[in-house]
């Protein structure tokens, strides 16, 4: 497994919502797999180019994450902060959901998902409080949704989410099978059971590791929480960490954990393809999108 780095020049920026027309008959048995898109119009622009120009015949697994640019993250990108201003979470949603409704793409389900939809469908006023700071409030601008009241196409989307997003997904040809899922690897026991679904997690919203437990680094103690895979897996491939690399994780066994969310100051997105065959190959494109002024 190696890193490339691909930074060339991208063209404008371009809508990806609307109907997609795609078949199974065109997939060639490889996936493509995109990480934390954290409502970014840069991210999702660049994943969705490399998706339609590079890999017409993969399908798409998305690691969860995929709403809420909080002011953190703009500013780590060089961008002003700006609280409550609308992100591009609207935009991924609609590209994503498009995608799945296609048969193109599956997602996995992030912890920035759990707390939109607690805080939403649930009423839960917890997870609201911890969305709102960490880039809810502007995931919900794009909206035109304040916080209360009805949230009408947020939840409606958050909804779908709900019943479409799974915990963790199961890729790749017999035998080297790769495990992907938003934050750590679940149990081979709970794998064995097919509880992936967001009623299945465990044992709450707020405390699932599969959602919020941190992979960590090589030297991190998280690591000596590492599950091992099933068997017949080869690898796993998560997000939910924001790291200057791509970082690959041993297991007890020395089977990879492999970490693809770069850090948002790298203007860098890291995608991953699995071929045919099982052959996995992470590299890295340009995630930066000049804004055009009107």
């Amino acid at each position: 497994m190696s890193l490339s780095s691909k930074t060339a020049l991208r063209p404008e920026p371009r809508l990806y919502g609307g109907q997609v027309h795609w078949t199974l008959d065109a997939w060639d048995g490889s996936w493509l797999i995109i990480p934390d898109l954290h409502g970014d119009a840069g991210r999702l622009h660049a994943a969705l180019e490399v998706a339609e120009t590079r890999y017409q015949a993969a399908r798409l697994v998305f690691l969860g994450d995929l709403i809420d640019d909080s002011p953190r993250r703009r500013e780590a990108r060089g961008l002003p902060g700006t609280p409550g201003a609308p992100d591009a979470s609207r935009e991924v949603l609609a590209a994503v959901r498009a995608r799945v409704e296609s048969g193109r793409a599956q997602v996995v389900l992030g912890n920035h998902e759990v707390m939109a939809m607690a805080a939403v469908l649930d009423g839960d006023q917890a997870l609201m409080d911890l969305w709102w700071k960490v880039g809810g409030r502007e995931a919900a601008a794009s909206y035109g949704w304040n916080g209360s009241g009805d949230a009408g196409a947020l939840a409606d989307d958050l909804r779908w989410l709900r019943d479409q997003a799974r915990l963790w997904l199961e890729v790749g040809p017999a035998g080297q099978q790769v495990l992907l899922a938003h934050a750590t690897r679940p149990s081979p026991e709970r794998v064995a059971r097919g509880q992936n679904r967001v009623t299945d997690l465990w044992p709450d919203p707020t405390s699932d590791d599969v959602v919020w437990f941190p992979l960590g680094l090589q030297n991190n103690p998280a690591y000596a929480f590492l599950a091992p895979l099933p068997a017949g897996f080869q690898a796993s491939v998560h997000g939910h960490m924001e790291t200057p690399e791509l970082h690959r994780l041993l297991d007890a066994v020395g089977q990879p954990a492999l970490q693809i969310d770069l850090h948002p100051n790298y203007d860098q997105l890291c995608v991953l393809t699995i071929d045919a065959l099982g052959r996995v190959e992470p590299q890295k494109v340009s995630s930066f999108v000049p804004l055009r002024r009107g």
